[in-house]
């Protein structure tokens, strides 16, 4: 079931579509929105852009500094969201420029430091396809007066887990306080980053742990990326399963699927441990640390707000996703939930991502599968990028 020749025909698209010049209307805009408060003449001001696998945000955040020179009252004042992602474009100056700009366009008028840190996605390339994209980066960077490029490249998974945990910990206010920090599953589009703390190391791998000290504590982290997991990267393996996909889904074979999401989970499990050994990995330092709760963030908790899942209240369980995913999914129609779902361009895969959540966080880390999952109001931001902004100083 695992071929990873599969290629994605949305990248392939994509690609196809850059070598025509990839002028401002080819790139998809997200939202974007000021918060309200003090000014970034009133506070210190940074500006971190999330280069992902499908897609760059740019992130403004404002904040102060306590006794320490350590960041207090972190407020996400702007951001906003292009498409495809940064490593799917082809390497030319005028396809970056024109990226860059539709980026940042719109951005409040103010000078601010920028990280632009790329996730997964620039993973999967070669170091010299990676360094061809940051040249003509730092090239657009060099002829801007606003935007003062800090640093331009490639963080590791490790970072990318450290930062989501920080994030969501800081949103809880974990870390200001004596409250214990909880762990964090951190759901990309071509990687996946589990994050939780411990006290007993003797299960751990070395490259595996990691100590922070921030806010007068010291954190002791277990921290372990898995390249090639996440949901899209994870998707491109399974196109001709057809226990994956609703019910008369039409297959790459021809043939239609007939949706079942137990046996559906069973097919991913085995690339979960059988190829990337997750259990082995993980298991082991779970049984040997208690964590109580768990935070997900990406794309776990985007599907569990979309229709037809709709799971209230910041928290779901695996169980109930899988079980939901095959009643209300899998075992239906195609032509029916395509219509039902019309513009939803995940609806197609709402079989198979449950089953891969199932199978990656009950059998491949070993929570339980009724064991609570919970995520941040809309109100609260994760995005790891707000733990660059704790990191610098940690």
């Amino acid at each position: 079931m695992y071929d990873a020749a599969k290629l994605s025909p949305w990248v392939e698209m994509m690609r196809s579509i850059t070598l025509l010049g990839c002028f401002f209307l080819l790139f998809s805009v997200g939202t974007s929105s000021i918060a309200a408060g003090k000014s970034c003449e009133q506070q210190v001001c940074v500006a971190v852009i999330d280069v992902g696998s499908t897609g760059s945000r740019i992130h403004i955040y404002s904040y102060d500094l306590d006794s320490t020179k350590t960041p207090v009252n972190i407020t996400e004042r702007w951001v906003k969201k292009i498409s495809p992602g940064f490593a799917t474009l082809t390497a030319n100056q005028q396809t970056i420029n024109n990226y860059l700009t539709s980026l940042f366009i719109d951005a409040p008028n103010y000078e601010l430091p920028t990280y632009f840190y790329a996730t997964a996605g620039m993973r999967l390339l070669s170091k010299p396809q990676q360094q061809l994209l940051y040249t003509y980066t730092q090239q657009w960077f060099a002829n801007q007066t606003q935007w003062q490029l800090v640093n331009a490249k490639t963080i590791t998974g490790t970072d990318e887990g450290i930062y989501g945990w920080l994030a969501v910990n800081y949103q809880l206010n974990n870390l200001t306080t004596n409250s214990r920090p909880i762990g964090v599953l951190d759901m990309g589009g071509a990687s996946v980053q589990i994050t939780f703390p411990i006290t007993n190391e003797s299960a751990t791998n070395t490259n595996d742990l990691q100590q922070i000290d921030l806010y007068g504590q010291h954190y002791k982290l277990f921290v372990h990326s898995f390249l090639g997991l996440g949901q899209t990267e994870m998707s491109h393996q399974f196109l001709d399963s057809e226990a994956c996909f609703d019910n008369n889904y039409e297959m790459p074979t021809g043939h239609s699927a007939q949706g079942d999401a137990y046996k559906c989970e069973n097919e991913v499990s085995s690339l979960m441990n059988s190829v990337h050994q997750v259990n082995s990995i993980v298991q082991p330092v779970i049984k040997s640390n208690s964590i109580n709760d768990w935070y997900t963030l990406g794309g776990l908790p985007a599907l569990a707000q979309s229709k037809p899942f709709d799971f209230s209240e910041q928290q779901l369980t695996t169980q109930n996703l899988l079980e939901k995913a095959n009643s209300d999914v899998c075992q239906q129609d195609w032509t029916t939930l395509n219509t039902q779902y019309s513009g939803n361009s995940y609806a197609y895969g709402y079989c198979l991502f449950p089953s891969y959540y199932y199978a990656l966080i009950v059998d491949g880390y070993g929570l339980q599968p009724q064991q609570s999952l919970h995520y941040l109001s809309a109100d609260k931001s994760g995005d790891w990028t707000l733990g660059v902004v704790l990191h610098q100083q940690a």
